[in-house]
């Protein structure tokens, strides 16, 4: 039988989360090429159209939600590097 200390599986979660976290920032960075914006740009371009674009805004909730996620993840990889977890 094998322990492991939570230094141990604070790494895994680390690496797991670094790992999400490539993920969401590619994501974002695909949206932001395609229509050569950043998010806010973006946002302002979507909400001012006069006629809707199902496909800007589908791209829009999905960038949206991209930047949620990362938000929160970033938070969580500060937490699990001071070490601010639990195990169960």
């Amino acid at each position: 039988m094998h322990t492991l200390s939570k230094q141990q599986i604070g790494h895994w979660i680390l690496l797991d989360y670094l790992s999400q976290r490539q993920i969401l920032e590619s994501k974002i960075k695909f949206l932001s090429s395609k229509y050569h914006l950043d998010f806010k740009t973006f946002e302002e371009k979507v909400n001012q159209a006069t006629t809707e674009n199902s496909e800007e805004w589908d791209d829009y909730i999905e960038w949206t939600a991209y930047g949620q996620f990362l938000s929160e993840l970033t938070s969580k990889i500060d937490d699990v590097k001071q070490g601010d977890f639990q195990m169960a």
